[in-house]
């Protein structure tokens, strides 16, 4: 990148050779960088989150903020110019979205609100507008992270694999909750080897970014952002289910699963819950590379399953935690 943040021949360089990379992503991808509502306010509020989680985690944020400014905010300041008094992150999503809405769009922080202002219809049209900017860039976004994981991070030679990993073999089921192709490409894939991206895939365009399935009970505005919605309305599908319907005896018929590079953030519970309180899975070994990822692992089993469950579940060794050697 340059200092002003324009993507320049010398950094895609860093990656692979220049020519081979679509010159209309490149070009998407220059116009998204100068230009995209999500990424502005990510740079208004110097998000530095350490993990995908934490920019998802950022994006609900954004959304709680929106829900309480219309719910809760303009309704109490009828006769009165909004922006005065809002709180800093609210003005900050509100400030940053308005500018890239639709020219008919009026931003009511901004002016003295009034009783006919308040009116129900009034507000609920004007919220429709605001949270579709929020969607429509965030389609912008995701379609970059589409071309940049595609056209960039798939032509990474990677040399480097876990033994550990490796030792498992690859005739297996692998749920992915990443958009790449990684494990395969690293570690191969045998002839029995079942991929299920649950999450979609970059190459297909149809990748799955957004919130918890258990935020925002109470209405249906925010539908669009969380996950299972975008997994139905990009079919990315839910048939890893039969991997784990019972073949044979139930009494013999078990088997083991392996989790590696997942968060265990509750963001995903829906699917994982599938894999946690299925009688037929044996044992869950989760693989951590260093001791606070462990701790971090731990704390989120907690949230998403409560302490009684994971102390039993570990207790009685059904849950192994193993640490990721570096040979």
């Amino acid at each position: 990148m340059s200092k002003n943040g324009e993507l320049i021949k010398e950094s895609l360089i860093d990656f692979a050779h220049y020519d081979i990379y679509d010159k209309t992503h490149m070009s998407f991808l220059y116009n998204c960088i100068v230009k995209n509502g999500w990424i502005e306010y990510f740079n208004k509020i110097s998000f530095s989150g350490n993990g995908w989680i934490d920019f998802e985690g950022e994006i609900q944020r954004a959304l709680e903020l929106t829900e309480e400014y219309y719910n809760v905010f303009l309704p109490t300041h009828v006769g009165k110019i909004p922006s005065t008094d809002m709180k800093d992150s609210m003005q900050t999503v509100i400030n940053t979205f308005s500018s890239y809405a639709d020219k008919s769009f009026v931003d009511l922080s901004k002016q003295l609100f009034s009783r006919r202002d308040n009116d129900d219809i009034k507000l609920l049209q004007n919220k429709t507008q605001f949270v579709k900017t929020m969607r429509d860039e965030l389609d912008k976004l995701n379609s970059c992270l589409n071309y940049y994981l595609d056209d960039f991070v798939s032509l990474i030679n990677n040399k480097y694999y876990s033994t550990q990993i490796k030792s498992l073999g690859n005739n297996i089921y692998l749920v992915n909750f990443n958009y790449t192709y990684t494990f395969a490409s690293v570690y191969g894939k045998g002839e029995g080897f079942c991929h299920h991206p649950v999450h979609g895939e970059a190459k297909e365009n149809n990748t799955v970014l957004g919130i918890s399935d258990d935020v925002f009970v109470d209405t249906n505005d925010y539908l669009y952002f969380q996950k299972y919605f975008q997994r139905i309305q990009k079919r990315t599908g839910n048939f890893y289910k039969e991997w784990l319907k019972p073949k044979g005896s139930l009494n013999t018929d078990k088997i083991d699963l392996y989790i590696m590079g997942h968060s265990l953030d509750k963001v995903d519970k829906g699917i994982l819950q599938d894999f946690f309180y299925n009688s037929r899975i044996k044992k869950i070994k989760i693989f951590y590379y260093n001791q606070n990822a462990y701790e971090n692992l731990v704390i989120n089993l907690i949230d998403m399953f409560g302490k009684d469950y994971v102390i039993e579940q570990t207790g009685n060794d059904r849950i192994i935690f193993e640490e990721l050697r570096e040979k």
